[in-house]
Formats: structure tokens, C-alpha cells, sequence
């Protein structure tokens, strides 16, 4: 009955992935918008050698200027100085905006779903079989 190990494990990614989905869909839903232009490019220093991350500014419909800091860094560097883009934030916390790239948005729940979809398969169509086979 190994075979229901990965039917388990896919259905509870699935469900992760599925939430994490509907909670990003809601976040954007209910968040307010505004455009960030890249200001500044940081070098991130690491052991594997430099990285890049954008660092962004936007005004929240009440006038406030933000500097938006995300988390990731790539090399090459994704972004130049000027780009635009659109970011969520809710009105009373703006430092904790998204920018809205489908990666950023939807990346961790794309993963997950990604990997549950194979063990989905894998463990149902043995546990399908095991039941035609009886």
C-alpha cells in the first residue's frame, strides 16, 4: 500500500496550493493599487556570487510615498531603473505590497500544485488499478 503515500501527499499540496491561491486572489481582490517605478537596483551579496533586486516607490491614494523592498533578488537582474509596475497594498499596511507579476502573485501556489498534480496521479491511478485488478 505504498501507494497511497503519494496519493496523501498530493492531495495535501493540492489543498495547500489551492489555499494559498485563494487567500493571494482575495489579498488582491481587496488591496488598493498604484504604479512603483524601479529607483534603485541593490547588489545583493552572496556565496554563490551577486545578485540583483529592484527597489520601487509609489504613492498610496492618500499621498504617502513608499519604498518597496520585495524579497527576491535574480541575476541577470530582471528589472532596469524606470520600469513600471503595479502593486497591491492594503490601505493601512502599504509596506507589505505585492508587485503584480504572475510569479510574485501566484508562484508559491503554482509550485505546490505542480507537484501535487504528478503524486495525484501517480497514487490515484495505483489505487484505480489495485480496484480494477481485484
Amino acid at each position: 500500500m505504498w501507494y497511497n503515500i503519494p496519493l496523501f501527499i498530493g492531495a495535501g499540496l493540492l489543498i495547500a496550493g489551492l489555499y494559498f491561491f485563494r487567500q493571494k486572489v482575495q489579498f488582491i481582490r481587496e488591496s488598493d493599487r498604484a504604479i512603483a517605478e524601479v529607483i534603485e537596483i541593490e547588489t545583493v551579496r552572496g556565496s554563490d556570487g551577486d545578485t540583483y533586486r529592484p527597489v520601487f516607490r509609489f504613492r498610496t491614494y492618500s499621498g504617502r510615498e513608499v519604498i518597496l523592498r520585495p524579497t527576491g533578488s535574480s541575476s541577470p537582474a530582471g528589472w532596469v531603473i524606470g520600469d513600471q509596475a503595479n502593486v497591491a497594498y492594503k490601505a493601512d499596511n502599504p509596506e507589505q505590497a505585492v508587485v503584480l507579476t504572475y510569479f510574485r502573485s501566484f508562484g508559491l501556489s503554482v509550485v505546490l500544485l505542480a507537484i501535487a498534480m504528478p503524486m495525484l496521479v501517480i497514487g490515484g491511478g495505483y489505487h484505480l488499478t489495485q480496484q480494477f485488478l481485484r
